[in-house]
């Protein structure tokens, strides 16, 4: 009896210890510095990404090549097109040809006939070239016809706008002859739809992130995840990625992008029928420095923390021209008026919350210890029962349904403002749950004040924090507080 209880002691002491060494070696590896190269790892991922893409637009066009190229020798296409060239124009002749697009030429776009002095005599759309000369386009427009009169039995002409079809447009020309004697062409139509859907899955690429292609003359040939209107042959982009990837045919560099983003982008030239086209990798530094934090939150939410209480806060040497001020009260958000500012006082073991969008608007929250960013525990909250409110996650709601599209929330501001750290971490998750970066973010902290008396203007050009220090008064500019993203930057030595 007293073997069986001193094994069951040991067994349960083993038991104990291995739960606390893991336990220790979890927090322990929560609290240490993350060892990860973020470039370097980014950089991979954007390389291997972009060289999956690139191989599947190089085996799609490869593909496609091979089916322009058999139709010289598919004797349904070329019955048709002696019958329709001398004149023959029934409905069944028609028919096959349709029939025969529809099962063995689906991947393009339209089927020209073209005689050997450039008349279109059928075409599958029955488009503005149908029944007109491809030699008679506009001189802007012509390359097809330039392609046609160059000697050579097949072509690729890469993709330019083509005006009969309003849209831009690439083609396989292959030539024809009988008996020795040229009698005209397959013209074969392609769309850009092809290369943007290989494009345009972005699963992988989180929120920012995109892969895109762009030609000699720094045009995109595929359409930008971030804009509504169609890019294609539209969009220059003359970045130091397209000029380095002609230059030096493959890299990777952190970067502004069209948009003046910076961005991680790798980049390569390749080559498809004789054309260099450049395909670019991309995801904004501002996501990839945000998901690095979620990935360590506990070790940067710490030293977040211990940095802003160390460093100095750039005090205002004069205030401004008095403005009207609107009161916000504990447990109270409102949006500035026109000419007014919103201000709240005695922020001790409270939390200030202040949105703006620069130029438009700005909201002001005085947030009280019973909300959501210091209390998620669901006793806690059935015992608060009305007190608990959720002010930081009803505020971003309204700001995001009714004042911001989604493309402008990289303009927004979220400054927390506390004497205190308790309330941080969970207002911090409240903003990134709303789809924002690190850098729309700002923790105005002085753990040496007993509070803060806080002032923003309608337009959210001015964010004044008056800290009372014992008898000291300090008063802080809000706008010149660095973000979370340029701290994280210092505390990995991103720069180094």
């Amino acid at each position: 009896m007293k073997k069986d209880r001193l094994k069951y002691i040991s067994v349960v002491l083993c038991v104990v210890l291995f739960l606390a060494v893991v336990g220790y070696k979890v927090v322990f590896s929560a609290l240490a510095a993350p060892e990860v190269d973020i470039k370097q790892q980014t950089f991979a991922t954007l390389n291997a990404i972009k060289n999956s893409k690139r191989e599947e637009i190089i085996r799609h066009f490869s593909d496609i090549g091979k089916t322009a190229l058999a139709i010289k020798d598919d004797e349904i296409m070329l019955r048709c097109f002696e019958k329709l060239q001398q004149g023959s124009n029934s409905s069944s002749l028609e028919y096959a040809v349709d029939a025969r697009y529809a099962t063995a030429y689906g991947d393009f776009y339209d089927i020209l006939f073209v005689d050997s002095s450039g008349y279109v005599f059928h075409s599958i759309k029955k488009e503005r070239d149908y029944h007109s000369s491809l030699f008679s386009l506009p001189p802007t427009n012509d390359q097809l016809a330039k392609a046609l009169k160059r000697p050579g039995e097949e072509q690729f002409v890469e993709f330019n706008y083509y005006r009969p079809s309003d849209e831009p447009a690439a083609f396989f020309t292959v030539s024809l002859q009988e008996q020795g004697r040229h009698v005209g062409w397959f013209v074969l139509q392609v769309s850009t739809n092809s290369t943007n859907q290989i494009l345009a899955d972005h699963k992988t690429m989180g929120r920012t992130g995109e892969v895109y292609l762009v030609n000699q003359a720094s045009l995109m040939l595929s359409d930008s995840r971030f804009m509504e209107d169609s890019t294609i042959l539209r969009q220059k982009v003359d970045t130091l990625a397209v000029r380095e990837a002609l230059r030096k045919k493959i890299g990777d560099r952190i970067i502004e992008d069209y948009r003046g983003v910076r961005v991680f982008s790798s980049y390569e030239n390749f080559d498809v029928f004789g054309a260099t086209w450049i395909i670019i990798a991309e995801i904004d530094e501002e996501e990839v420095l945000t998901e690095f934090y979620k990935e360590h939150k506990t070790y940067f939410q710490r030293e977040f923390v211990r940095y802003l209480g160390q460093v100095s806060r750039p005090a205002m040497e004069s205030r401004p021209a008095e403005l009207p001020r609107q009161r916000v009260d504990m447990n109270e958000f409102a949006k500035a008026g026109k000419g007014r500012l919103l201000a709240t006082h005695g922020v001790a073991s409270c939390t200030a919350v202040a949105i703006y969008y620069p130029d438009r608007f700005s909201y002001l929250a005085h947030i009280s210890p019973t909300d959501e960013i210091y209390q998620d525990r669901a006793l806690t909250k059935l015992f608060l029962g009305r007190q608990y409110h959720n002010f930081l996650a009803e505020l971003l709601n309204k700001i995001e349904f009714f004042e911001v599209y989604p493309a402008e929330r990289r303009n927004l501001r979220v400054a927390i403002i506390a004497p205190h750290s308790e309330s941080f971490a969970k207002a911090l998750d409240a903003a990134l749950a709303h789809h924002l970066e690190l850098a729309n973010i700002s923790f105005i902290y002085n753990p040496a004040a007993l509070r803060a008396d806080v002032a923003i203007s309608a337009t959210g050009n001015r964010l004044e924090v008056q800290w009372t220090e014992g008898d000291r008064i300090l008063l802080v500019d809000g706008l010149e507080v660095e973000n979370l993203s340029e701290i994280i930057k210092k505390i990995i030595h991103y720069d180094a």
